[in-house]
């Protein structure tokens, strides 16, 4: 009777030792999917705000300090944030966009004004519009970080240097 409890002893240690051993390989994989997948880019869902290549209304707006502001239109290339004071992901987003407009050399403009997220068909905010020098939309989406706040300002910029690829061709 010992020997068959000895075998039984055994028997468990070795599914203990293959138990851990899956355990750590499903745990790399996990790992390798995190990588893998990465942050999700900024949420660009084609019926919310101003449609992306077309030159939405031009309107007048309060920006986040109270001054007026013109929205749309031809100018400088423009990155239009659309925020709330009450928003804590706005609070968490609002300090890097002064900086990702100047890396893609756009004109940031912060705007806290319901009438001109109606206008613009904004779902809610933080919301971001990037206008070409012409107006044009070039990109837009809702952003929760820096990282989709640069993804956008990057689809932005293909999307500019593609149409312009393609003048050039035709």
């Amino acid at each position: 009777m010992p020997g068959w409890w000895m075998a039984a002893f055994a028997v468990q240690w070795l599914l203990l030792i293959a138990l851990c051993i899956v355990v750590v390989a499903l745990a790399r994989q996990v790992g390798v999917l995190h990588l893998r997948l990465g942050p999700l880019g900024a949420l660009e869902i084609d019926e919310e705000g101003p449609p992306l290549g077309q030159t939405p209304p031009l309107l007048r707006a309060s920006a986040e300090d109270g001054s007026a502001v013109v929205l749309g239109g031809p100018g400088d290339g423009r990155l239009v944030v659309f925020e709330s004071p009450t928003c804590p992901v706005c609070e968490q987003v609002r300090p890097s966009v002064p900086a990702a407009a100047a890396a893609a050399g756009l004109v940031p403009q912060v705007v806290s004004d319901p009438e001109a997220e109606r206008a613009w068909a904004v779902p809610g905010v933080p919301f971001v519009v990037i206008l070409d020098p012409s107006g044009v939309v070039r990109a837009k989406g809702t952003v929760n970080d820096l990282e989709q706040l640069e993804g956008l300002v990057d689809t932005a910029a293909r999307r500019t240097s593609s149409e312009l690829q393609e003048a050039r061709a035709g």
